[in-house]
């Protein structure tokens, strides 16, 4: 019986190095890799800190996110309005994505 004990558990902590090893291989989004989104805004967070675009997808706003229009005059996150079209550049951390860069470019169509 102790044997059979013993190989469970030689198992499990076989099973579990072998996680530990792959599990980094498995990550989707590389550290500090950016990703980048382009859509128009569909809603601006009240506290500035958020911004949600086409598609649903939710990007944070920090105090280190830089904001400019296509020409590369610097804004500020109070210019950010809803129905402008953007593209950003984020990386995604514990808490979602977070902006690096914000561009606010002309309405598509226009």
């Amino acid at each position: 019986m102790k044997s059979r004990k013993g190989f469970l558990v030689e198992v499990y902590v076989l099973i579990i190095i072998i996680l530990f090893i792959l599990t980094p291989s498995f990550s989707q989004v590389k550290e500090d890799e950016i990703i980048s989104f382009s859509g128009t805004v569909k809603s601006v967070a009240k506290d500035l800190e958020s911004i949600v675009i086409t598609d649903g997808v939710t990007i944070l706003v920090s105090p280190n996110t830089k904001i400019t229009d296509e020409e590369g005059n610097v804004l500020r996150a109070g210019d950010l309005k809803v129905g402008l079209y953007v593209v950003a550049e984020t990386v995604q951390d514990v808490r979602g994505f977070v902006a690096r860069k914000i561009v606010i470019q002309p309405l598509r169509g226009t």
